[in-house]
């Protein structure tokens, strides 16, 4: 067996943010292109809402400039007989135009599901910001591993 050194992650293409970040977190996991190996991947940055429970949050990619968004890649967190968090009860994106958020149209998703990237396509968009907005299952936290833009 070659030893194979641990994949670096990648500084994100666009700005990061988060509507709560757990201080052992980081907003920059959402684009920092690593794989993850599940959702209960623990070698890998992450970013959770932990202590955040059953709220609405958000997590957002700035692009510093417009551009045409046509579909998402998420991969959530869900560390199930470790800790608390949980997959989303419910996600949509959203983007903004002008001072306003809208959500995107005709979102065609994927069932929210541990293990994989959760998909959504819709009409494209030209935007500076994309949101997703998260809801959070009572009693429960959440979190990304990997968030990609198309």
């Amino acid at each position: 067996h070659e030893w194979v050194a641990p994949a670096k992650p990648k500084p994100s293409l666009y700005k990061a943010s988060a509507s709560h970040c757990f201080e052992s977190d980081t907003v920059e996991a959402l684009g920092d292109g690593l794989q993850p190996r599940n959702s209960s991947d623990r070698e890998i940055p992450r970013m959770t809402w932990w202590p955040h429970q059953g709220t609405t949050e958000w997590a957002q990619f700035d692009f510093g400039k417009p551009m045409k968004v046509s579909s998402v890649s998420v991969y959530w967190f869900d560390d199930t007989g470790i800790g608390r968090c949980r997959l989303p009860a419910s996600w949509k994106v959203l983007f903004r135009e002008g001072e306003q958020w809208k959500e995107v149209r005709n979102a065609q998703a994927d069932p929210v599901a541990k293990d994989k990237f959760n998909h959504a396509a819709f009409d494209a968009v030209e935007t500076s910001v994309l949101r997703l907005e998260v809801v959070l299952q009572p009693n429960f936290s959440s979190g990304i591993l990997e968030w990609q833009v198309k």
